[in-house]
């Protein structure tokens, strides 16, 4: 009754929306392309124009009924000097904890106000996983814009096609590649405030029928201290990031093609002891090694596709003695932790009987992670219990159906099923169903229902708080809403709610070792996501609002306890974006954000006791210039926090103040 209630709320604003758009829009596109501060004009385009190159999704934007941005490459090109969660951060529906503080800090995003751990990265479709991470997240400190060529986002719970973790999105970085013949390539360099220098250069060229690919990045920041410091003492907080990717692929024949990439991420950081807690020797380190594969063989009315990889993560945090806080309570630290993520997929592609549209595969995933700590204090050494990749380990089977079908070009419909066989729990299933209706040529109206799921971590199951008895997470996915364009304008009205069951928490208990993973959670979520784009001359600009209301209900040894599940994410969030190209080589651009009132929560060791803190709203502002010098060589200038506001996104830490950061950009 609840839901139904919420249906009727969600229709009757997509309804006035709608009225209202009949009288003040012309023409739009699904999303701006901001061809941002390089070129000499923004233009919108028509849905059925806009094409999609996420792995096993429709083609083109227009036949499929799911909310998908994309985040093109002269977008991301524009947004040189800011870190891929700062980019992320601007997009409707979306909030990335730590962006905006210290180089280096723990970014955790949230889509629609889920969890952190409820959203799938892959990159050219395969996923980005850090095993040994609590929430099998990766480092996106390891991850760099300089070799993404665009970004696209899948809201909703996408896990028949993806597996688990898709559970309230799948976010796909699509690296550079070239197609054209010869040698041709970029080169990028920065620099700005808080020390910052980068520089990046990607070449690709043809030999005979193989295609060669080679991106190299460095990235350095002084930074500044992480956590709050009012006497200004504190040790600057920096960080290093290297980045290597080298691609081959070649036909094989007149049907094939093969696809090999390489690459190895690298990241060293200085971190304090905590919430306002300097620390002047402790550091962390990762790198990343990735191997990825991909035959495509053209069938007479298909595509098959084998695809394969291999990430291996580690992980190393080290608090040294050289210095050591008030509140310290051991001398000398370190952490180690290496995951391995294993996998390999096959699929189908194609049509049948000339009108239907599938995509039907399997695929077999593995984890493993081996991990090690200890510590040093005045009672001698600690060595907390080791993980073996031997033991702590899972796999997991699926196989899955997607039919899509569209009858004249007006109303479609996309049904899947998946089915899945983990190692440690068996067998369970998800399925989704997304029909639209395209009422005019300039727009659309959509329903969807996904469910899907999240596995636990290998930490969750096999470390010292684990439970093999553990389930998986479940989640429930309802949206409606409308997209339309009408001459310069496009808009898009999206209602939706998120309701997770068997929500794994970490409970404390009175016997070792006084804490226990366990599925104890039940989540709801509901939200508004609006969004409207404009270009008309010299002028081009977008608006969009994110609202969020969630709940949080636990029960633990017959007891019930429910709060609300927006810990430092907004309630309220809104962006205006507005592009002038003053003339044919000089663009300006200005960016408002407005990001609300949210709650965190700090362990106050004074009442030995967690205490709830409120974290003021803020506006986020830049100024960007972008001036194009030749045909090839483009400059720009961007402003960050434009009017100084003190930003806290994590109580007792930093957040950006002013800052400036230039680029050059040239191709060749």
């Amino acid at each position: 009754m609840f839901f139904v209630k919420k249906v009727h709320f969600f229709a009757l604003i997509t309804v006035l929306f709608m009225v209202q758009s009949a009288h003040a829009f012309s023409s739009g596109s699904h999303s701006i392309s901001a061809k941002a501060l390089f070129h000499k004009k923004d233009s919108v385009k028509i849905l059925e124009e806009v094409e999609v190159s996420a792995p096993k999704l429709a083609g083109k934007l227009a036949r499929t009924g799911k909310v998908l941005t994309l985040i093109t490459a002269d977008q991301i090109r524009a947004s040189l000097g800011k870190s891929l969660g700062e980019l992320l951060q601007e997009q409707v529906g979306i909030s990335v904890v730590g962006a905006r503080s210290a180089p280096g800090s723990n970014q955790e995003i949230y889509v629609r106000g889920a969890n952190t751990g409820h959203v799938l990265l892959l990159m050219d479709g395969f996923p980005l996983n850090d095993p040994s991470h609590i929430s099998q997240v990766m480092d996106w400190n390891l991850i760099n814009l300089a070799n993404i060529q665009k970004i696209e986002i899948i809201k909703g719970g996408q896990s028949t096609l993806y597996g688990s973790d898709a559970m309230s999105a799948v976010i796909n970085l699509v690296t550079k590649k070239s197609d054209k013949d010869g040698t041709n390539g970029s080169l990028m360099i920065q620099g700005g405030g808080f020390g910052t220098h980068a520089a990046q250069v990607q070449v690709n060229t043809r030999l005979a029928k193989n295609r060669f690919g080679l991106a190299l990045q460095n990235y350095s920041t002084d930074g500044f201290s992480a956590a709050k410091d009012s006497m200004k003492k504190g040790e600057n907080d920096g960080m290093r990031q290297q980045s290597l990717s080298l691609t081959w692929a070649r036909p094989i024949g007149k049907r094939s093609l093969v696809d090999v990439n390489y690459q190895a991420l690298f990241y060293q950081g200085n971190l304090d002891a905590g919430p306002f807690m300097d620390d002047q020797d402790y550091t962390s380190n990762a790198k990343s090694n990735s191997i990825r594969f991909q035959w495509q063989y053209q069938l007479k009315q298909s595509d098959l596709f084998i695809r394969g990889f291999q990430d291996v993560i580690d992980r190393v945090f080290r608090n040294d003695s050289t210095y050591i806080p008030l509140n310290a309570w051991s001398n000398y630290s370190e952490s180690t932790y290496k995951g391995v993520n294993q996998g390999a997929e096959v699929y189908l592609k194609g049509t049948f009987l000339r009108q239907f549209e599938y995509v039907l595969g399997a695929e077999y995933k593995n984890q493993a992670t081996q991990q090690s700590d200890f510590s040093i204090s005045s009672y001698g050494r600690y060595d907390s219990p080791k993980l073996a990749e031997s033991i702590a380990n899972q796999s997991i089977f699926g196989t899955y159906l997607t039919i899509q079908k569209e009858w004249n070009s007006h109303v479609g419909v996309e049904i899947g099923v998946r089915w899945n066989r983990q190692s440690t729990f068996g067998d369970f299933s998800t399925v989704n169903v997304n029909p639209y209706w395209r009422y005019a040529k300039s727009g659309k109206a959509f329903f969807n229902y996904y469910t899907s799921f999240k596995t636990p971590s290998l930490y969750q199951l096999f470390s010292p708080y684990g439970n093999l008895a553990l389930r998986p997470e479940q989640g429930k996915t309802f949206e409606m809403g409308f997209e339309q364009n009408m001459g310069n304008f496009h808009a898009r009205l999206v209602g939706f709610q998120n309701d997770v069951k068997d929500g794994i928490v970490f409970q404390s208990i009175s016997v070792e070792p006084y804490g226990k993973y366990g599925n104890v959670s039940q989540q709801t979520t509901q939200g508004l996501e609006a969004e409207l784009s404009f270009s008309k001359k010299k002028w081009t600009g977008n608006i969009s609002y994110t609202y969020l209301s969630g709940s949080m209900q636990n029960q633990f040894d017959g007891k019930d306890s429910t709060y609300s599940s927006l810990i430092r994410r907004p309630g309220n969030q809104l962006q205006a974006r507005l592009i002038f190209n003053a003339h044919s080589k000089l663009n300006v651009s200005f960016t408002g954000q407005f990001v609300g009132e949210r709650k965190d929560y700090f362990y106050d060791e004074s009442t030995y006791s967690t205490v709830p803190k409120i974290l003021k709203s803020y506006l986020w502002t830049e100024l960007q210039l972008g001036y194009q010098m030749t045909k090839n060589l483009n400059a720009s200038l961007m402003v960050k926090n434009l009017l100084g506001q003190e930003i806290v996104e994590l109580y007792g830490y930093s957040g950006q103040g002013r800052n400036i950061q230039a680029s050059l950009f040239w191709k060749f």
